[in-house]
């Protein structure tokens, strides 16, 4: 009988020589980066093994982000047929140790590789994969396993913990729902995109889909005794889907309940759409590219960026805010005049990524082709910076790679220091909601209000430590003018706020202190089971807090875990033995400095087969 194993790379994240981008969390690793103890954290699942998990009849475990020794654990114990192991390029070196521990432990199982790291050719893969997955891996796992192909996709109850400030760990939990994968948009940069080949691989069908996937998920975490305070509505451009998204407007109207949701959406597909429908649809946070000015994505077609945002903002919805940086026609000067007019924008959050040839992209076909790769890169390629902050290929205004890593440091902390910081100016958009729509004749738009009101309400603390520890005067300055404009919209602090808001300063020394030492910064081990005994039990919603290790769950064992890795370094360090040296330059030195083989073309599809 087979018996899968679906895992995450393991931590520690972060290590020598490992992009600071890649690891557990999407915020604090590519938004909020600059912003220290104000940076959003939050631990993301790898959805990817839930929806598998959850869409195959073979019993599964999945393991999100386990130890080197919890993963050897797992091994040990559980008598698995298959392994399947979830990566990204910049996290191949992790694929390597684990599938030598597969090989050691359980020699006879199947090493299943899957994720965007399977862009890597198959000249590099084969001798840790007996199948490497390139598509929509529920239907492959189905043909894997000889199960039946045509079975709907179910979407599966994997909530999140809600985002963490200060450490302050919100009690609620975050949804989780794929509509779809892919984007036909198809920018040459783009790995999601070229992927799937520019095709749009559909999960939900009808907008009544969605919006009953969403319901559900919301009810089983209130089924749990959690209030489930937003949901992540998973599709690279949800609103480009335009009957779809028409039908899931009318549910919510139908419907009646305020939601709230974090998505995707282009210009193009936001200019179908009134932010008055969007506040209707429920989304607070809206993901979209302003990228370049002259980069000439179909993608960026329509209403003017500062229409859109402004007219979302006034009804309580915010931005996050994708700009690249190293196009061809880009010198530095340029770089900075659009980030200054992105900067004008005043969004909630920004991502900037260096323009980034990935492999199974049309730029990375035509940086091949014109022979444009830095030496080192072409000589002795490090994998672990394949992650959008590093520059690899020659630039006509650029000659040292360094020169555009520097500048992209310098915009985010740029950003921090005009903006402020982001839990601050989500606050005001959502003030912004709540005065224009709290009188609303529309009652969802009503109920829209008062739900904004609240969240203003529970973030409000954060604005003491704002006031004191913002990066410049005129942050301070503005977090100083929302709190006067909260107080006279929503009604002076309570004796309960007033004490939260006198504690914040203190937990942003702590948090500062946690973050420069490295304490309690790793996510930790959610297990989770599938057709086995302990199935039920192991998806309650308040195992999700293992994720965030904390003071809700964790805490000593993360501590623990943390203080014996830092010893460890330190003895190493300071007195190395001979055996634990070579170890240890053996982990610092680059793990890919071979023949340069993510940039020798394309892979083969016969690598599918076990």
């Amino acid at each position: 009988m087979n018996k899968l194993l679906l895992t995450s790379v393991c931590r520690p994240f972060g290590g020598a020589g490992e992009g600071a981008s890649v690891g557990a969390e999407l915020f604090h690793a590519q938004v909020t980066r600059a912003q220290g103890p104000f940076s959003l954290r939050q631990v993301i699942r790898v959805w990817a093994l839930d929806y598998l998990a959850e869409n195959i009849e073979t019993p599964t475990v999945t393991l999100h982000y386990p130890s080197r020794r919890e993963f050897v654990r797992e091994l040990r114990s559980g008598h698995y047929t298959h392994v399947g192991i979830n990566f990204v390029v910049a996290t191949f070196h992790k694929v390597r140790w684990m599938v030598e521990q597969v090989r050691r432990y359980l020699p006879q199982a199947k090493v299943i590789l899957g994720g965007y790291g399977t862009v890597l050719p198959d000249e590099l893969l084969l001798p840790y994969g007996d199948a490497i997955c390139r598509e929509e891996g529920v239907g492959f796992l189905r043909r894997l396993f000889n199960e039946r192909s045509d079975a709907p996709i179910r979407t599966p109850y994997a909530p999140t913990p809600a985002v963490r400030v200060l450490s302050y760990q919100q009690p609620q939990v975050v949804g989780h729902v794929t509509a779809g994968l892919g984007c036909p948009n198809g920018c040459d940069f783009c790995c999601t995109s070229h992927f799937f080949k520019r095709r749009y691989v559909r999960f939900l069908e009808r907008g009544r889909d969605v919006y009953e996937a969403l319901m559900a998920t919301r009810e089983r975490a209130l089924a749990d005794g959690f209030e489930m305070s937003s949901l992540a509505l998973i599709d690279e451009d949800f609103f480009l889907q335009h009957r779809r998204a028409r039908e899931f407007l009318d549910c919510c109207r139908e419907g009646g309940q305020p939601m709230g949701l974090f998505g995707f959406g282009s210009v193009r597909g936001l200019s179908r759409f009134t932010a008055r429908e969007i506040a209707e649809m429920g989304f607070d946070l809206i993901w979209n590219a302003f990228e370049g000015k002259q980069a000439g994505y179909k993608k960026q077609r329509g209403r003017p960026l500062s229409e859109i945002y402004a007219e979302l903002k006034s009804v309580g919805c915010g931005q996050m805010t994708s700009m690249i940086i190293g196009f061809p026609y880009q010198d530095e000067e340029q770089i900075r005049a659009e980030f200054d007019e992105l900067m004008a924008l005043d969004p909630a959050m920004v991502q900037c990524l260096i323009y980034f040839a990935f492999p199974g992209t049309p730029f990375h076909e035509q940086v091949l082709s014109e022979q444009r790769y830095h030496q080192r890169y072409r000589e002795a390629p490090d994998l672990r910076r394949w992650d959008g902050f590093s520059m690899h290929f020659k630039h006509p205004h650029f000659d040292d790679p360094e020169d555009v890593e520097r500048l992209q440091r310098e915009l985010y902390a740029e950003d921090f220091k005009r903006l402020g910081p982001t839990p601050a100016r989500l606050m005001r958009v959502w003030l912004s909601g709540y005065e224009t729509l709290r009188d609303d004749p529309n009652p969802l738009l009503a109920a829209r209000a008062r739900r904004l009101r609240t969240m203003v309400r529970d973030t409000l603390p954060v604005l003491s430590a704002a006031t004191l520890f913002a990066p410049s005067r005129a942050a301070r300055d503005r977090a100083i003018a929302l709190h006067r404009d909260v107080v006279r919209l929503t009604g002076a602090l309570s004796p309960t706020e007033k004490a939260f808001s006198a504690a914040t300063p203190l937990m942003y020394l702590l948090t500062r202190a946690a973050m420069r030492t490295g304490v309690l910064q790793q996510p930790g081990l959610l297990r989770t089971s599938h057709r086995l005994a302990d199935s039920d039990t192991s998806l309650h919603t308040r195992k999700v807090r293992r994720l965030h290790r904390g003071l809700s769950s964790g805490f000593w064992r993360g501590l623990a875990e943390d203080l014996v890795a830092h010893a460890r370094t330190g003895v190493r360090t300071l007195r190395p033995r001979p055996d634990s040296a070579a170890v240890y330059a053996r982990e610092q030195a680059p793990l890919i400095t071979s023949r340069p083989c993510p940039l020798t073309g394309s892979t083969s599809a016969a690598a599918g087969r076990v």
